[in-house]
């Protein structure tokens, strides 16, 4: 038999049917009940500015906005995922820290893992009390010193931060990673405060200039002294992009939007809204819910 352009024709036509039928089955066994897990979330965890949620084909999709607990002040350079965390999600790790050891570990590809999302939980909260008190010590040199600028833009950044935190800033934190998810749920069982998600891991490795030594009488340095720190960092790429259903469309559109504070120098165009969503049996996120919140 003769191969002609129709049975190609006919062909690519019917794998693109076939991709399409098994990219709907995977969207509908994703939401069939039960969901793992439903999260109410708000404009704070649901970026609705407009490179992300307006498209040239007019379709509305939504960014999920979640963020890492932040580090000590003393270890600020560390990356969010440890040693011990990579090595548990399969990486190699080295055990003796060098300049060649790095580049090997640097060198290892991107790995997918389980990672662990927690809506106004303990990492929320204790962001909170780190901005308060990182306002009230501002607050306290600035009024021991009150003719001071530094202390002044010191104070008034202080209390910006803090006004973050407490009405605009996302509380969904990543606070956890694994390679099964049946431990993660009895680790963090409350399917309405954590959802388990889909991650890429990467490598990651700073490096800090400890110290220069240097001997004789030449009085340029001869050594530099590092100190490493190896770890990793996690992408959700499911979390880019939530398409809102066509039916909220309108709703949506005559969402208010929220106050300026008159002691928040920042006025805000983002829409206020409240919605609920689900993270389905292969843990993908959908928009299941939405209503226009309060200003």
């Amino acid at each position: 038999m003769n191969w002609t352009r129709t049975h190609a024709l006919v062909s690519g036509l019917g794998l693109i049917v076939l991709v399409n039928a098994i990219a709907l089955t995977g969207v509908a066994w994703n939401r069939s009940e039960p969901a793992d897990s439903r999260l109410h979330l708000s404009e704070r965890e649901l970026d609705n500015s407009y490179s992300f949620w307006r498209k040239e084909n007019n379709s509305v999709a939504l960014r999920l906005d979640y963020r890492w607990p932040r580090r000590e002040a003393d270890d600020n350079r560390s990356p969010p995922l440890n040693a011990e965390k990579m090595a548990e999600l399969g990486f190699s790790v080295p055990s003796e820290l060098n300049e060649d050891s790095v580049q090997r570990y640097r060198r290892q590809l991107d790995r997918d893992a389980l990672l662990v999302l927690e809506l106004d939980g303990p990492s929320s909260q204790r962001e909170l009390l780190l901005a308060r008190e990182q306002y009230d010590s501002a607050q306290q040199l600035h009024a021991l010193a009150p003719k001071n600028k530094n202390l002044k833009n010191e104070a008034e950044r202080a209390r910006e931060t803090l006004e973050q935190e407490q009405h605009r800033a996302s509380r969904l934190f990543v606070i956890d990673a694994g390679l099964d998810q049946h431990r993660l749920r009895t680790r963090y069982p409350d399917r309405q405060r954590y959802a388990i998600v889909r991650g890429k891991v990467r490598v990651a490795a700073n490096s800090e200039l400890l110290a220069w030594s240097g001997e004789g009488p030449d009085p340029r340095p001869q050594e530099k002294r590092w100190v490493w720190q190896i770890g990793g960092y996690a992408e959700i790429p499911v979390a880019q992009s939530l398409n809102l259903p066509k039916r909220w469309h309108a709703i949506f559109d005559s969402l208010p939007l929220r106050k300026a504070q008159p002691d928040f120098p920042y006025a805000s165009k983002d829409k206020v809204f409240n919605a609920e969503v689900a993270f389905g049996r292969r843990l993908e996120p959908w928009i299941m819910q939405l209503q226009a919140g309060q200003p």
